[in-house]
């Protein structure tokens, strides 16, 4: 459920803007601009008598930008739109980011930068 939900609140916000999202790793043909995110686990929360009452997710969302769209002022203007358009989909849906995003910079020494979100997702049961 919250992959579907993760992958439906990405594809909405960023498809009209041909990003595309992929859960763990990128396939397909070459972009300058896409999205690769993975979930760490579903952990349950015992409260009261041993009854799970709460479920959370831990979600990492990775927003890959070709490092040569920096170049220009236009191009940067637009990687960090993109960026508050990531940010306000996912809080819209409910997914709560407690450390906001941060540049990772090259991770992967591929000559893409990387802008990394830290989400949670919380269910009641």
């Amino acid at each position: 459920m919250i992959k579907t939900l993760l992958q439906e609140t990405l594809d909405n916000a960023l498809i009209p803007k041909n990003i595309y999202s992929y859960d763990q790793r990128k396939t397909g043909n070459n972009a300058n601009e896409y999205i690769v995110y993975s979930l760490s686990g579903e952990v349950k929360d015992d409260f009261a008598d041993n009854i799970n009452l709460i479920k959370h997710t831990n979600i990492t969302v990775r927003y890959y930008y070709n490092a040569e769209l920096l170049g220009d002022f236009e191009s940067r203007k637009q990687i960090r739109e993109n960026e508050k358009l990531i940010e306000q989909a996912l809080e819209e849906q409910g997914f709560y980011m407690p450390f906001g995003k941060f540049d990772g910079g090259d991770i992967d020494d591929i000559g893409y930068l990387v802008t990394i979100f830290e989400c949670e997702f919380w269910e009641v049961l």
